[in-house]
Order: structure tokens, then C-alpha cells, then sequence
């Protein structure tokens, strides 16, 4: 089985039952949360986080471009 998420320079720096966390080639963090059905993986979508630069800020966009920020 072959997960391909990296590109080139990209690192992955953990990897769990649960998720893979990817260290990309700008520095931000990818957290990728696996789900396992049956004898069977897959990368839930709905719930990747990415760790990058800021003020303390989490932003979530919905599948509509709506922007919510919390501080």
C-alpha cells in the first residue's frame, strides 16, 4: 500500500495508527488523520489540520469559502 502525500523536500516526522504528520518544504506541518475500514485505509479529508506561521490564530474554510477565525 502506498500513501502519496509528500512532494519533494517534504518530510514526515510522525506517523500513528491515527494520522501522519508531514513536514513541508515551507516549514508548515500537515496533520493527515487516517481512517481503516476493514482491511482497508484512507485519508479522512474532512478533518486534516495544517500547523503554519501566525499570530495565534485557527482559521477554518468551509466547502462554501466561508472564513471563521478564532483568536
Amino acid at each position: 500500500m502506498i500513501f502519496g502525500l509528500m512532494q519533494k523536500g517534504d518530510e514526515v516526522i510522525n506517523v500513528t495508527n491515527d494520522f501522519v504528520a508531514i513536514k513541508r518544504k515551507k516549514g508548515e506541518v500537515d496533520i493527515i488523520p487516517l481512517l481503516r475500514e476493514d482491511c482497508n485505509w484512507r485519508i479522512d479529508y474532512e478533518n486534516m489540520m495544517t500547523i503554519g506561521y501566525g499570530d495565534n490564530i485557527v482559521t477554518y474554510e468551509d466547502e462554501n469559502g466561508v472564513r471563521i477565525t478564532n483568536f
